[in-house]
C-alpha cells in the first residue's frame, strides 16, 4: 500500500475522508457524547469512551495501524468539521479483503452521507487494486447499516449466528460482500 493511501480522499465539494488523527479529538469526542446512547444499541465500544483522553488514544492508535496498513480509519468531515468514522476494521491483504466499519453522528444520518463516502472509500481502494473484496457485518436488527449495505451494491452473504456481543447479550450478525474488479 502506497503513501497516496494517507491522503484525503475527497467524497464531494463538502465531504471529505482524512486519515484518523488526534487533531479531530475534541469533535469526534462531542460526537460519540451527543449519540452514546445510540450508538450503544449497536456496538460494543461506546461505553468505554470516558473522556476526550480515551479519544486522543483510540485516534492515536488508528493513525499507527493507518500508516503500517494494518487498517485504515478516516474520519468523516463536513465542511473542515467531524462528523464520524470509516474505516477498515481489519484488512486481510492476502486475499486483498477489507472488513468495514462506521458510525455516524445521528443529526447526519439519512442525508446520504455514509453512503457517499463509503462509495468513495471503496472506489479509492478498489482503482488502485489494493482491496477486491469489501465486507460488512453488522447486527441483524441494525436496519440503517442492512440498508446502507444493500444501496452501496453489497450482497447478502448470509447471517452469523450469536457473533457479536453487545450489552451482555449475544445477537446474530448480517454479513455482507461486495467484490470490485
Amino acid at each position: 500500500m502506497t503513501n497516496s493511501l494517507n491522503a484525503t480522499i475527497d467524497v464531494n465539494q463538502h465531504l471529505c475522508l482524512v486519515p484518523a488523527n488526534n487533531q479531530y479529538a475534541s469533535d469526534i469526542y462531542e460526537v460519540i457524547v451527543a449519540n452514546r446512547e445510540n450508538f450503544s444499541q449497536f456496538m460494543a465500544w461506546p461505553k468505554f469512551v470516558k473522556n476526550q483522553a480515551d479519544t486522543i488514544l483510540f485516534l492515536d492508535s488508528c493513525w499507527v495501524k493507518h500508516q503500517q496498513n494494518e487498517s485504515k480509519t478516516y474520519i468523516i468531515l463536513l465542511k473542515g468539521h467531524a462528523i464520524g468514522l470509516l474505516s477498515f476494521n481489519q484488512i486481510d491483504k492476502n486475499n486483498k479483503t477489507a472488513y468495514i466499519g462506521y458510525w455516524l453522528d445521528g443529526s447526519m444520518q439519512g442525508n446520504g452521507v455514509m453512503t457517499e463516502a463509503l462509495n468513495a472509500l471503496i472506489k479509492h481502494y478498489a482503482m488502485q487494486k489494493i482491496i477486491r473484496r469489501f465486507v460488512i457485518k453488522c447486527t441483524v436488527y441494525n436496519e440503517k447499516s442492512n440498508a446502507l449495505a444493500k444501496r452501496c451494491g453489497f450482497s447478502y452473504e448470509g447471517t452469523l449466528k450469536q457473533a457479536e456481543y453487545i450489552n451482555e447479550t449475544f445477537h446474530d450478525q448480517n454479513i455482507y460482500g461486495l467484490i470490485v474488479d
